[in-house]
């Protein structure tokens, strides 16, 4: 099971590859919060709100609730808020096997909170190795995601040269 954030979910469904992504982990769940957040944007005209919702319906996503509050007052205790803090929460109460986040407060602190984070680009470039995208794809993925300005220019790059190596294996 993967449990996605708010930010993962929309730079997903910006590059159009968020359906295929929910495939590839098959269980994708994603917290009320989450989901709250995502209604915001409805509300503000965001286009790629449709998938995103559409999705929910169809039951690709689930949208759970964190039971125990406490986790989430756990999560606030390492400066997370709203949909991260719920979003770090479920993946505690599910025991689920990654937190996909884009949020650099939570992925800098995964490792101390026992969190096995995977951000959007590396979603990419698994989905890539796994042969479920084209290398057109991929690079599009990429360059979107460049475009977009929410990672570095490292990041992509090293990303970019990860999908390089493994296209000479």
């Amino acid at each position: 099971m993967i449990i996605k954030d708010t930010m993962v979910v929309i730079h997903l469904a910006k590059i159009t590859m968020l359906e295929k992504s929910c495939g590839y982990f098959k269980d994708t769940a994603i917290p009320e919060a989450v989901r709250n957040e995502i209604l915001f944007g409805k509300e503000k005209g965001y286009a790629d709100v449709k998938v995103i919702l559409d999705l929910i319906e169809a039951k690709k996503i689930i949208v759970k609730n964190v039971r125990n509050k406490g986790l989430i007052k756990k999560a606030e205790e390492f400066n997370m808020q709203r949909g991260e803090a719920e979003a770090v929460a479920l993946y505690w109460q599910e025991k689920a096997d990654y937190l996909a986040t884009d949020d650099d407060n939570v992925r800098k602190k995964g490792t101390l909170l026992d969190i096995k984070v995977i951000g959007t680009p590396a979603i990419v470039l698994k989905l890539y190795k796994e042969k479920l995208i084209e290398r057109e794809k991929f690079e599009e993925s990429l360059s979107e995601l460049r475009r977009i300005g929410w990672f570095s220019d490292t990041v992509i790059d090293k990303i970019k040269m990860e999908g390089l190596r493994w296209d000479r294996q």
